[in-house]
């Protein structure tokens, strides 16, 4: 079997030859490269061809976001916008004034509408930058202040989302059988939790939900035709599988507000998904204890980048069995463990090892590493679990 029909395998629930073996390698690519720390033999190599000289399946989940066709690529990234020519829609703006302003590394865009402005920044920090980040830090968030609803409401009723299917169609070709190209329909499952997510400051978001909850409510119905759109297309796309949200924790989306504000939303995609013949997939790297009735619940098919202990207080046996076959994970190996100054080689191994033996091509389980291979990675342990998953 090919990487892509394991994978394919693993999400149907039927049984690949092995497991897949897919880890996101994009952000120790980034750092080693700009650090000029690639080894011999691995440099001069786009990401796609890294992965397949390492052996391993190329990813194909989250896009690279420094992967751009032009300058504002990503320049909405605050609004929770994006743009990358992968992506499977482009959205346009429409009776709103828009202005890009560039001060070193950071990003500044006000957005002019009638009912007034609304100001975002973004910057990329040195330490970013040499982590490998693929997205900037938001330096300022669009509301600021009770009125700034209303003018962000203002601008999502007054966007045009329209189908881009080439940029994704020519990625899906790049990768071809050595791995699966989801198509990137939203960082966030739900207007409330886009708003959460980037639109406001955390506290100020919880303060307004409490002491305001119509504020939001309205502005998360001005949202939701977007949304609404997003699915359309994802449904009408090529992709096999749509990523829809993400960054889950039981504290912050905890389990009343994930029964209230996503699960609808992830409910609705996955059953729209499913009539055309689809899957769903949500990015699930956070502590998920909580939530993972919930995540049964919701009906997706693939919890991405799933982090196990140590990073989070559940172990894979545990998230499997609250899974009980209907769930495929895509992960499970945290990303510490490939670090040597995080946990030690006996360790290291110890843990793998049981892993894999305790795994086998009936599992319902794509092997990555949550939430990517990191800057401080260490390549003989990459390759260590890549003997393990290949042979």
């Amino acid at each position: 079997m090919t990487e892509r029909e394991r994978i394919l395998a693993v999400i149907q629930g039927r049984a690949p030859d092995r497991l897949p073996w897919v880890p996101r390698l994009e952000f120790w690519y980034r750092a080693k490269s700009r650090s000029g720390t690639l080894p011999p033999g691995l440099r001069d190599l786009s990401l796609v061809e890294l992965a397949r000289k390492l052996g391993v399946g190329c990813y194909g989940v989250v896009p690279d976001f420094t992967e751009l066709a032009s300058d504002d690529d990503m320049v909405d990234y605050p609004l929770g916008i994006l743009s990358q020519p992968s992506l499977v829609y482009k959205v346009r703006f429409e009776n709103v004034d828009r202005r890009v302003t560039r001060r070193g590394n950071e990003t500044i865009v006000d957005y002019h509408t009638p009912l007034g402005s609304v100001r975002t920044a973004a910057i990329w920090t040195d330490e970013m930058q040499e982590a490998g980040a693929s997205v900037p830090w938001i330096s300022e968030r669009a509301v600021k202040q009770p009125r700034d609803l209303d003018v962000a409401g203002y601008i999502f009723s007054h966007l045009r989302v329209e189908p881009r299917f080439e940029g994704y169609l020519r990625k899906r070709d790049e990768l071809g059988d050595d791995g699966l190209l989801v198509a990137h329909s939203s960082d966030f499952a739900s207007p409330v939790q886009h708003i959460m997510g980037v639109l406001m400051p955390i506290d100020e978001y919880f303060y307004a939900l409490k002491d305001a909850p119509e504020s939001i409510e309205r502005l998360a119905e001005q949202m939701e035709p977007f949304y609404a759109r997003l699915k359309e297309i994802a449904a009408d796309s090529p992709a096999e599988c749509v990523l829809l949200g993400g960054n889950y924790d039981d504290a912050i989306t905890h389990p009343a507000f994930f029964r209230k504000h996503i699960l609808r939303s992830l409910c609705d995609y996955a059953t729209e998904l499913h009539k055309r013949g689809k899957y769903l997939l949500t990015h699930t790297d956070g502590e998920n204890r909580r939530l993972l009735p919930l995540y049964v619940e919701a009906g997706f098919d693939v919890a991405e980048s799933l982090c196990p202990h140590p990073m989070t207080s559940c172990t894979l046996e545990e998230v499997q069995a609250a899974f009980a076959g209907r769930i495929a994970v895509w992960g499970g190996i945290a990303s510490i463990m490939l670090c040597p100054d995080s946990v030690p080689e006996e360790q290291f191994r110890s843990s793998i090892d049981a892993l894999f033996r305790s795994n086998n091509t009936s599992s319902r389980i794509i092997w990555g590493v949550s939430d990517m291979v990191t800057a401080d990675a260490d390549l003989d342990r990459l390759q260590y679990i890549t003997r393990l998953a290949t042979s």
